[in-house]
């Protein structure tokens, strides 16, 4: 697959990426339920949400290979009004486990450092995976911080 890391395409998720997205969630679901955090496809909601106003903040880049997404990378800016500090949070990123270790989630946090820069965004951050690949992954990245971080998280119903 190393080959094939300059054939991946970075595109966003709309209505004309949608049926690609889709795929791949339902494969991801396949192959490992675990790391999903729903327990199934919502294809009528996800398709819904790609129109609704309300999550067109929120931004998503698919890696396509050979017409096929094989990894997707969620996030979203916001700034703070008291010094004007603008940050990203990258709410996931997920390649599929028969392209890892090619690049493919390289790619995606390139693409996303280059709308970063693009929008003067001073940093991002995510809630990172501690599972060995992952870590892996995470210490390779120059210039940036790991720490273990206190975090409130509260859930509101209606």
């Amino acid at each position: 697959m190393n080959n094939e890391n300059n054939d991946i395409k970075i595109l966003k998720l709309d209505q004309g990426t949608v049926d690609g997205y889709l795929e791949y969630l339902k494969e991801a679901m396949r192959l490992e339920p675990d790391m999903m955090m729903a327990e199934s496809v919502d294809e009528a909601g996800i398709r819904a949400r790609v129109k609704d106003p309300f999550y067109m903040n929120t931004k998503n880049i698919l890696a396509m290979a050979k017409g096929k997404v094989i990894g997707r990378l969620e996030y979203h800016f916001y700034g703070c009004m008291q010094d004007g500090y603008r940050m990203a949070y990258v709410d996931w990123v997920y390649v599929l486990p028969a392209y890892r270790h090619s690049g493919v989630a390289q790619k995606l946090f390139l693409e996303l450092e280059k709308d970063c820069r693009e929008n003067r965004i001073n940093q991002y951050y995510l809630i990172r995976s501690t599972k060995p690949e992952a870590d892996r992954f995470y210490h390779s990245f120059e210039n940036a911080n790991l720490s273990e971080c206190p975090l409130l998280r509260k859930e509101l119903t209606s």
